[in-house]
């Protein structure tokens, strides 16, 4: 008897270890993978230190639906606790604007409150996660449709992901990392160039330096060998820099128009050049004189021509 009881409550305990068994295939087959398209939103942590992601999966699968899908999420709390919403503090996002590879961000004078390390940490998260979107590859913010700007009163301009440093989990303040800019100078005669790879420590003075501004100050700044000589008057000022569908526009003052020792107009223009367009984003460079597109730079070329890379120059 009791090894009949014994025998029928093993069958129980093995019928009921079945059913947890098919209960539980049961669950994992009825759940479903998140639907739409899976993009990490960057977020601040709580002490406005560091930077982290939240992986959110987008419904639409138009680009402009994308991106008000992305904004509302950078409004919105995170799942993770420890997290807050990037865009708080009563900063309101005015309007938007999508053209190309390019959006536009317009936010409320809010902005400006915000402090030197909050706003680094703020600006790279609405731009890694804009960019994340795809054909979304570069991201402006306006201050009530003006122009965002640096400690210096200097209009900052596109930005792309890759120029801030990538800190997940790190402070800002701490962060460096090396930049390597590939920069072309003039040979002793000042009728060619020579290539030379110039390190820079990336970190949070300069994360907000867009880097096309950073290879034409270093070229203004002149070379660091008296083996290579500069190709740029070092009087001169870089006045605006933008960058739109591959195109680096440079505006100088007119301190561009003296030539530096014995530098031919072409070793100058083409030092530009070729420095430039070894960045991913730029493909071709127009120069003007404050602003003057009209006339020619140095008596040879038109100021509304658009040079490309030039390499017959480099020695």
């Amino acid at each position: 008897m009791k090894r009949k009881m014994l025998k029928g409550y093993r069958r129980f305990l093995f019928l009921l270890g079945m059913m947890c068994l098919s209960v539980a295939l049961l669950a994992a087959c009825s759940r479903e993978e998140p639907e739409g398209t899976p993009i990490d939103i960057s977020y601040l942590n709580k002490n406005e230190t560091k930077l982290m992601t939240e992986t959110h999966y987008l419904t639409s699968t138009d680009t402009k639906d994308m991106i008000v899908e992305v904004l509302t999420l950078l409004c919105s709390v995170p799942d993770n606790k420890e997290l807050k919403a990037t865009l708080t503090s009563g900063i309101n996002i005015i309007t938007y604007s999508y053209d190309g590879e390019q959006v536009i961000v317009s936010l409320g004078e809010k902005y400006k409150e915000l402090s030197r390390t909050t706003e680094v940490l703020t600006r790279a998260a609405l731009v890694r996660s804009l960019t994340n979107i795809p054909d979304v590859n570069y991201v402006m913010l306006t201050i009530n449709g003006e122009s965002l700007t640096d400690t210096s009163g200097n209009a900052i301009g596109i930005m792309t992901a890759d120029m801030f440093v990538n800190n997940a989990g790190a402070q800002m303040e701490t962060a460096e990392s090396k930049v390597t800019l590939r920069l072309y100078f003039a040979n002793e005669d000042g009728n060619g160039l020579i290539a030379v790879n110039r390190e820079l420590t990336h970190n949070a003075d300069v994360s907000n330096v867009p880097m096309e501004k950073l290879v034409v100050e270093q070229l203004i700044s002149g070379p660091a060998s008296d083996e290579i000589y500069p190709t740029i008057n070092p009087d001169t000022k870089l006045v605006n820099i933008t960058v739109r569908d591959g195109v680096c526009y440079l505006t100088f003052d007119s301190a561009m128009l003296t030539a530096v020792n014995n530098v031919t107009t072409d070793v100058t223009i083409y030092s530009i050049v070729n420095s430039l367009v070894e960045l991913s984003n730029i493909n071709k460079v127009q120069i003007s004189i404050d602003g003057n597109k009209d006339g020619k730079f140095r008596d040879k070329y038109e100021a509304s021509t658009v040079f490309e890379r030039n390499l017959s120059l480099v020695n």
